[in-house]
Formats: structure tokens, sequence, C-alpha cells
């Protein structure tokens, strides 16, 4: 074997170790795309809402006047029309538009959540306020083109059991854990409160 065949593998580890050290820099433009592709790219989030405007109705209650001046006057009220609080659906679709299989990993068995934001930037509620999950890690893989659907219902109360009143924005996001950056999408909605 000659001394310039002999040298030929070690050149060619030595450009692999290069490559493998110095990640994706001199790759950058193959296929048009970086390589390998960013952790996020391809991964695209949407969320429907299933109306922008939602109303709650606080319960009525009516108390007769008292009739008379000594007190304490012990008359009872009386509940004129029960508390009715709006419970809208939303739609949370995380789609893989890339061409290569992605994976996520969750912490426990908790996949997804869905906030509701005040105009303040306050979480007032969540769809996993009053959920319990399994306690295990847990994860799903989409291949090129496959998409995952959740939904949630959630009442459009806080979390002190107030009924909600005005804008608020709707916040959906995978719960992923690791290095991965957020899936997440977002939406508006406002709620009256009407007598």
């Amino acid at each position: 074997m000659n001394e310039h065949n002999h040298n030929l593998p070690r050149s060619l580890v030595s450009s692999v170790l290069a490559w493998l050290c110095c990640g994706a820099t001199g790759m950058a433009g193959f296929n048009a795309q970086t390589f390998p592709p960013p952790v996020g790219s391809g991964i695209v989030a949407t969320l429907q809402l299933d109306q922008d405007i939602y109303t709650n109705q606080p319960a009525g209650v009516w108390c007769p006047p008292c009739t008379t001046n000594v007190p304490p006057c012990m008359l009872p009220c009386y509940l004129t029309n029960e508390e009715k609080t709006a419970v809208p659906r939303f739609t949370f679709t995380v789609q893989n538009q890339y061409n290569h299989p992605r994976a996520f990993q969750f912490a426990s068995g908790q996949q997804f959540d869905l906030e509701l934001i005040d105009q303040t930037g306050r979480v007032v509620a969540a769809w996993s306020d009053d959920k319990f999950f399994i306690q295990l890690p847990a994860f799903f893989a989409l291949g090129p083109g496959e998409s995952a659907m959740f939904t949630a219902d959630i009442s459009l109360k806080d979390r002190d059991g107030q009924q909600l009143n005005g804008p608020y924005q709707v916040r959906a996001f995978l719960t992923t854990s690791g290095p991965q950056p957020r899936v997440e999408a977002s939406g508006q909605i406002a709620v009256m409160l009407v007598p």
C-alpha cells in the first residue's frame, strides 16, 4: 500500500470530525436549507375559536325592601335568574410541514395547555387548572404532512371563580420538555357580562 492511499482515510476522517465539531456552518447552503434543520422548523400551529364574542350572565338576586323601622330586617332574598357562564371550545392544531419526522417530548401526560390572558398580561385561567395528568414522560411524533389536533373547553371564569368580562388573549401551546422552541398559537376573544 503506497503512502498516498494510506493518508486518504485520515483526511476523510478529519473532514468528518471537522464537520461534526463545527456543526452545519459549512453546509448552510445544502438544498437551500440549513443542515441539520433547526429544531422547530416546519412546525405550524393554529388556534381556531368557535366564535369571537361570548356572553356571561351573572345570577340575579332580588331583596324586598324592609317595611319596618326596627332592625334587623330579616326578609329573605330571592334568586331571579341563575348564573350562566359561557364555555367555548378551542381547537389547537400542530402540523409538520417539513420533509422529516418531528418528535415532541413531554415531562408528563399533559401535551398541551390553553391560557386566557387579560389586558395586563396576567394569566387569569388555564385549561389545565382543574385537571390532573399522569406523571410519566410521554412523547408523540409527526411524520411529514401529519398533524395533531387538541380541543379544549374552558369555562369563562377566572381562577377565583368570578365570571370574565372584557377582551382576552387566548394562547395555546405544546407543553414540551427540553430545549425545543415553544410551539404555540394565539387568538383574541371578547367576553360581555350582561345582567
